[in-house]
């Protein structure tokens, strides 16, 4: 062992018999030496102006995709509050600008209904889909017909075109971090070698590593983002029934005119959820079900809290407190008897128990070619 200090050379690494350095607490200092002059070399070469870390690069991609792939809710509505009248009908939307006492509806594009479900067996007609940029609920209206929301299957152009903008950014971040690092290596071959270079050596190898695990991410947002911009096909959205099977839909019909989709499944036979043949009640207890934030098959209860107009159109929403959640999105709101009375389909932001679906007979107003 020879003494960093007075070059005394000796068997025992703990203390120079010579000058008493104690070899430990000299390679401790150092240390915190070494450090204080690394960053004191990264605040030297980063300049006055912008300074553009790689962990920003990081942080932006991890916005993007959080933002539009891991994080997508329920769509939110602005919907006026009028004074809610216990006594109004689950009118279709196309009729929804007046409310009028309840009754047995008759609707003849109305489905007949049969009979209802156990909460268990109506669990059964309800399934989880998946998307390659997202999942969300729906359920059997017929044998081999399932009815979800549209914003469940289909991208909102507006988040995707915010989405597109802040890759954009993230991807600018990046190449002003390429930028910063071949500054870096210029400098690199003005310095003479010693502990300096040694120094900025290691920082470029560090930077170019996390630019390099952030541009993989980039890549592969950007595929995501490139695969937006090219329409949905049944065959890209996967359902998966109550019992775990998982299939590829046959056929997709989208609705103009609501938040709505039917996919037709070739599969065996199938629990169907009815629709209800009398008006919901002010006060009557409802349940959700659905697959909240992945959790398949969850059942939720709420009350039914009144019907209410969309501001936008006038077209009549059912409210609930039950909860409806990311998720959720397409699943059927039934009753006590497992008649099902809406599609889940939104929220409105910022607030709990105040969840709204849409009535059960916009679908048969709107597919009625299709599942009659």
């Amino acid at each position: 062992m020879r003494c960093p200090k007075c070059d005394h050379s000796q068997s025992s690494t703990v203390e120079c018999e010579a000058c008493g350095l104690i070899f430990a607490r000299y390679k401790a200092v150092q240390e915190r030496r070494r450090k204080a002059a690394q960053e004191n070399l990264r605040e030297k070469h980063s300049g006055s102006g912008l300074k553009i870390s790689s962990v920003a690069v990081l942080v932006l991609v991890t916005v993007a995709a959080t933002y539009f792939f891991t994080s997508r809710k329920t769509e939110t509505h602005s919907v006026v509050q009028p004074s809610v009248s216990s006594s109004a009908p689950a009118l279709p939307p196309t009729q929804a600008t007046k409310v009028s006492s309840p009754k047995t509806s008759s609707n003849s594009r109305t489905a007949p209904a049969r009979h209802g479900l156990s909460i268990a067996d109506a669990g059964q007609a309800t399934v989880s889909i998946e998307t390659p940029f997202g999942s969300g609920s729906g359920f059997f209206i017929r044998d081999e017909w399932i009815v979800t929301n549209r914003h469940v299957i289909e991208m909102d152009s507006v988040k995707v075109k915010k989405a597109k903008k802040e890759f954009k950014k993230a991807k600018r971040y990046a190449d002003l971090e390429e930028q910063k690092l071949r500054g870096y290596r210029k400098k690199l071959h003005t310095i003479p070698d010693g502990p300096a270079k040694s120094q900025l050596v290691m920082i470029i190898e560090q930077k170019e590593q996390e630019l390099s695990d952030a541009l993989v991410k980039l890549q592969r947002i950007e595929d995501q983002l490139n695969r937006l911009d090219q329409p949905i096909l049944a065959s890209d959205i996967k359902i998966i029934l109550a019992d775990g099977n998982e299939y590829f839909a046959n056929y997709l019909l989208t609705s103009d005119n609501y938040d709505l989709a039917i996919l037709s499944l070739f599969a065996g036979n199938h629990k169907v959820l009815q629709p209800g043949r009398k008006s919901l009640a002010q006060g009557d207890k409802v349940y959700t079900i659905g697959s909240p934030v992945g959790l398949r098959q969850t059942v939720t209860s709420g009350i039914f809290s009144g019907y209410r107009k969309r501001e936008n159109d006038d077209r009549v929403l059912l409210q609930t407190d039950a909860p409806i959640n990311p998720g959720n999105s397409g699943g059927p709101l039934i009753n006590e008897q497992g008649y099902v009375y809406g599609i889940n389909t939104s929220i409105i932001a910022n607030t709990e128990g105040i969840g709204f679906a849409i009535p059960i007979n916009a679908v048969y107003t709107e597919f009625a070619s299709a599942i009659q």
